[in-house]
């Protein structure tokens, strides 16, 4: 770490309102690393600890400080005499690999106190919010290592999260091999904003109503929240989140069950429209957890006198929603020419909202319903274009306090955010034994949330996150459909 303090520079990162958006919450995985060659030198501390300085000197985002000022603007400061340094924690577990494996590698088998931080950006015990958290689980005998690996999100999104991963774990092969000597890789990252809005056209196309509302709805409370420090608010947010009673399962789909069908669903549609696996999947959530959440208002509303007191006194929270918002986060990069090429580490996604009729998502699913959703799922995708985004970043530059629009936007509306994570190279992180045996998100991240994160390339298929109330988790995992479709891994 000598040479981070000493060669690191002063600066100041500007944020965007992309940045700001997810700026409450965390991006954690857990990476798990089976020993399966019993190699006594197998990921050493040392070694793990130098690259990750060393990286560092790469993303010096990463030991700045956050800085806000009320208004809806928002720094990252680097200050060479003042570093937020990362917290890398390093521990030794009785908990062996073979009983992570031995149980699907379950959240319950976990040892205890792997993840140091939680789903929200919250502060340390000294007050300060740290950027990135490291814990390295060493497994009892040698026989492996847990991972954890948390960044804020106002740093990043999955692609940036993910480039720094695979750039320390690229760091510390370099380190431990025997030509030491060699130079250092290269690394080429942007964390200019710039880069960004430097790659939207002039011409603008309109945004759909749904979307429209996500990030335009105001209120006295969500522009007070916006105005409050990033500190006073993580702890708001968290505490509310620890009242929703939170479940997350995680579930695989075999590649050969879905490839079956999305035939199906294919023979429902027209031979032009052709529909991808993220479309079918879209939709199948959509529907399963529209139908979830429509059974837990029936059952809320006739569960007892006092909710059918409730319901009359609060209808809005009782009378069945007209409509299912299903909000889909799309990449930017590769719809703005050059930004992939530019190498940006910023949030770079959209949110673009499907507004499906309740009634056509919760009259059962099969393959002919399906059909018409996966299709709407095809066409807002496509629909994502430069001009769609241009007017999209300008409806946000109208109001600064518009970052937390969205947040406010699901506690009063039946929906759900799906993020399809499945490109996300982090199964490519090898720091010189071998790439994770599995890696997973941490139990609990945020109500009605739903993510397609990584499958291992030999497990091959579609690995599926959900996080929802534990009512509607219930109900879900009632549902034939969906549970005929998936496999409950824990």
């Amino acid at each position: 770490m000598d040479k981070l303090l000493r060669d690191i520079q002063s600066q100041t990162i500007d944020l965007c309102t992309f940045d700001l958006i997810p700026s409450y919450v965390n991006i954690p995985f857990y990476f798990y690393y089976g020993n399966d060659t019993n190699d006594f030198d197998f990921m050493p501390a040392k070694q793990l600890r130098k690259s990750f300085y060393t990286a560092l000197m790469d993303f010096p985002i990463l030991v700045g400080h956050l800085e806000a000022d009320g208004s809806g603007h928002a720094k990252v400061v680097v200050d060479k005499d003042n570093l937020n340094i990362p917290e890398f924690l390093e521990s030794q577990s009785s908990v062996h690999f073979r009983d992570l494996q031995a149980a699907q590698f379950s959240w319950d088998a976990l040892p205890s106190g792997v993840n140091t931080v939680g789903a929200v950006t919250t502060a340390d015990s000294s007050g300060i919010i740290k950027a990135a958290n490291v814990h390295v689980v060493r497994l009892q005998d040698n026989s492996g290592i847990v991972l954890f690996i948390s960044m804020a999100h106002y740093i990043a999104d999955g692609v940036g999260y993910s480039t720094f991963v695979n750039r320390w774990a690229e760091l510390c092969q370099w380190i431990r091999s025997a030509s030491a000597t060699t130079e250092k890789p290269a690394c080429h990252c942007s964390f200019e904003r710039s880069s960004l809005f430097d790659k939207l056209p002039e011409d603008r196309k309109a945004l759909d109503d749904p979307t429209l509302e996500l990030i335009t709805s105001s209120g006295p409370l969500v522009r007070w929240l916006a105005w409050i420090s990033p500190k006073s608010r993580a702890t708001l947010l968290s505490k509310h989140f620890s009242f929703m009673s939170l479940v997350g399962h995680v579930f695989h789909i075999p590649a050969s069950r879905l490839a079956s069908l999305r035939a199906s669903v294919q023979g429902y549609l027209s031979s032009d429209m052709r529909v991808s696996d993220n479309d079918i999947l879209t939709a199948l959530l959509a529907m399963a957890i529209a139908q979830s959440e429509a059974e837990c208002k029936q059952d809320s509303a006739s569960a007892s006198y006092i909710s059918s007191l409730a319901s009359y006194l609060f209808p809005s929270m009782y009378t069945p929603a007209s409509n299912f918002v299903t909000q889909v986060v799309i990449d930017m990069r590769p719809r703005l020419k050059g930004l992939s090429a530019a190498k940006y580490t910023g949030n770079s996604v959209i949110t673009r909202c499907l507004a499906n009729s309740m009634e056509s998502l919760t009259s059962g699913i099969n393959e002919q319903s399906l059909a018409p959703i996966a299709k709407s799922v095809r066409q807002l995708v496509n629909g994502v274009d430069p001009q769609y985004i241009g007017q999209f970043v300008d409806t946000l530059h109208k109001d600064p306090l518009c970052f937390m629009y969205p947040a406010a936007y699901g506690p009063s509306k039946a929906t759900m955010m799906l993020s399809n994570q499945s490109r996300f190279p982090l199964y490519s992180a090898d720091f010189g034994n071998g790439i994770p045996t599995w890696v997973s998100p941490i139990q609990t991240l945020f109500p009605k949330f739903s993510s397609i994160i990584p499958a291992h390339p030999l497990t091959g298929g579609h690995v599926v996150y959900i996080c929802m109330t534990k009512q509607v988790m219930t109900k879900l995992l009632q549902n034939k459909f969906w549970m005929s479709t998936s496999d409950m891994l824990y």
